[in-house]
């Protein structure tokens, strides 16, 4: 058994309280204590030259200003969109998640989007950290406020993109790829496992995916039955898929250090390649120990950061092989592929968390056709082949891969009709 105590005595930043993230493992790294060798022979990475660049594409495409009008929450075939409207009455749009707007209403209202009024949305790379500062908006700073200046961000891209005519990834770098494989997720811990991977093999067959993606530990806990049932549905979706699917599981923050460790054990030995967020996501430390144990499985993590300094810290100090940002969690588009170019610059991967098959999965393809590593798999939701609406162009792989949405704005395509039966939930003209 590993001793923590120890672990912690011995390194020179213990006891000083860092929230850690969690990261995902795509080239092996040096076991090191922190910081890593290659971390202290390197500058500090901030990103702004990547910054500077896609803000002086936005100012080259548009001479003139752009001004924010209105912004709203427009429920539509019972999802929910963003909807930006510039002062010439011109649109951009971003698919939300309906429940977590629902829970964290007034963060997104009142502090985000009522801020982004008046301004121009040329300068759309600067205007997250601008919001940041104004009263005191950095006291409320957490995964809810990212998320909801994330929103706001990618619709501003899908109104840039479209105004200009082409697809966002242009104004971001140079296209790195055409495409990229996927792999299938499974969200589901509670129903029979037989059942569930039932419907992943029914996915990979309908995606022609080579990889897969499926939950172990009890989501924050690590108790019975989800002891037995990890150590059952790892053999059993081995035996299933065989050996030409890759295998990646999902902790969410199930395990300790050493229960983790043990599980690493287990899992290696039916060649899983990932381990996502094992130990509590903030542990850093926890998560940097299992990182040392494995001999094949990488070990992932930071869907629930929205810290770029968490990120950098964790790239520094060898926590873990992978960054893991979620799009919108994040911040946004740009603030995500930042992370991308972090993760480049400390040799690390990149495989953003998206577990979407829909318009959702937009602002990440996006990024991916620009983004200078991009590691693994990337995550496509099981059973996404049946959620493809006949009001939206299709978000579905061929051959185990995506292709770079080409769509003037994110990239996808909308019915004109749904919007004659749109409902307003919310808008900035009325509060």
């Amino acid at each position: 058994m590993f001793n923590r105590r120890k672990f912690l005595k011995t390194t020179t930043v213990a006891g000083a309280g860092i929230a850690a993230l969690p990261l995902l493992a795509c080239t092996d790294k040096p076991k090191d204590s922190a910081p890593t060798k290659a971390a202290m022979q390197k500058a500090p990475f901030d990103g702004k030259v990547m910054e500077n660049e896609i803000h002086q594409r936005v100012k080259k495409a548009f001479p003139s200003p752009i001004i924010i009008d209105k912004i709203e929450v427009v429920d539509v075939k019972n999802r929910f969109f963003c909807r930006v409207t510039d002062t010439n009455g011109r649109t951009g749009l971003a698919a939300m998640n309906k429940g977590r707007f629902q829970s964290t209403e007034t963060i997104f209202t009142k502090l985000a989007a009522m801020n982004f009024i008046g301004k121009d949305a040329r300068n759309i790379v600067r205007l997250p950290d601008e919001i940041l500062k104004l009263e005191r908006n950095y006291k409320f700073v957490s995964l809810p406020y990212w998320n909801a200046i994330g929103t706001i961000e990618i619709a501003l891209w899908d109104l840039l993109g479209k105004l200009a005519n082409r697809p966002v990834y242009t104004f971001l770098g140079e296209k790195k790829r055409n495409a990229y494989p996927v792999y299938i997720s499974s969200l589901e811990r509670e129903n029979p496992f037989e059942g569930e991977t039932d419907r992943v093999l029914k996915t990979l067959e309908a995606t022609g995916a080579k990889a897969v993606k499926f939950k172990v530990g009890g989501r924050m806990k690590n108790v019975e039955p989800y002891i037995t049932r990890t150590n059952k549905w790892v053999p059993y979706m081995r035996d299933k898929v065989g050996d030409n699917i890759t295998l990646y599981v999902d902790g969410n923050s199930s395990y300790t250090a050493d229960e983790a460790i043990e599980v690493l054990k287990m899992i290696e030995s039916y060649g899983v390649a990932f381990f996502e967020e094992p130990c509590y996501w903030q542990d850093l430390w926890s998560h940097k120990l299992v990182k040392e144990a494995a001999t094949s499985c990488k070990i992932a993590g930071g869907e629930q950061d929205f810290s770029f300094d968490q990120f950098k810290l964790m790239a520094e100090i060898g926590a873990m092989d992978t960054l893991q940002p979620d799009v919108y969690y994040h911040g946004g588009i740009v603030r995500t592929l930042k992370i991308s170019h972090l993760a480049d610059y400390y040799g690390l991967g990149f495989t953003p968390h998206s577990p979407k098959a829909g318009p959702m999965a937009a602002a990440p393809n996006q990024v991916f056709a620009v983004c200078p590593v991009l590691s693994h798999h990337q995550e496509y939701r099981v059973g996404g082949e049946k959620k493809q609406k006949k009001w939206h162009s299709p978000v579905l792989p061929v051959d185990g891969k995506l292709t770079i949405f080409e769509t003037p704005g994110l990239g996808i395509a909308y019915d004109n009709d749904i919007w004659k039966k749109e409902s307003i939930y919310w808008t900035s003209k009325n509060s």
